[in-house]
């Protein structure tokens, strides 16, 4: 089976190009042939890196004959995460291998943006409290009172527990640990 063939383009100079033919000819070659024998002698012993431009590094692959009714569910969980069948079914078996949440693209997002979030409340009341202790405050008059940084860094705890509890609640759904098969 014949190798499929790229095409490699540039720009030049019009005395460039004549220069180039001439070596061409001079070779007895067509300038194609010529600038194809130019590209292996030049490039002949560089390494060439992974060409896959896939970012998921998928080893093997697994087939599977599932009952129709199965199918259906499968297909309409997926389409309800708005990915294909494919994806879905493999976020499931990780997530089981992995004993860990594994949220598709749509999911992941938001949820690392909320943890980032609380991160960064976590971080502000820190600075409230460090100005709090030297007794800097400057802008308004109003100061919050340590009982009022204490409740706010509970809320942002509390927030934090419902999130990862809600990342947790992805593992349970797909594992189907929380469904009744009565």
């Amino acid at each position: 089976m014949p190798q499929k063939s790229e095409l490699v383009r540039t720009r030049i100079t019009p005395a460039s190009k004549t220069r180039f033919e001439a070596a061409a000819a001079a070779h007895g070659l067509s300038p194609s042939e010529f600038l194809r024998q130019v590209i292996e002698t030049v490039s002949g012993d560089a390494e060439v890196p992974d060409q896959r431009p896939n970012k998921a590094r998928r080893e093997g692959k697994v087939t599977v004959r599932l009952g129709q009714e199965t199918r259906q569910a499968l297909e309409a969980e997926a389409r309800g995460q708005g990915v294909p069948v494919s994806t879905w079914a493999a976020k499931l078996l990780t997530a089981r291998m992995r004993s860990a949440p594994q949220p598709v693209t749509v999911e992941r997002k938001p949820i690392q943006w909320g943890f980032r979030q609380l991160r960064g409340m976590a971080t502000n009341l820190n600075q409230i409290a460090t100005v709090m202790n030297r007794g800097v405050f400057t802008g308004d008059t109003y100061a919050p009172a340590k009982g009022e940084l204490q409740a706010l860094r509970l809320d942002v705890q509390a927030l934090r527990g419902e999130l990862a509890e809600y990342a947790g609640g992805r593992f349970t759904f797909q594992t189907g640990e929380g469904t009744s098969d009565g």
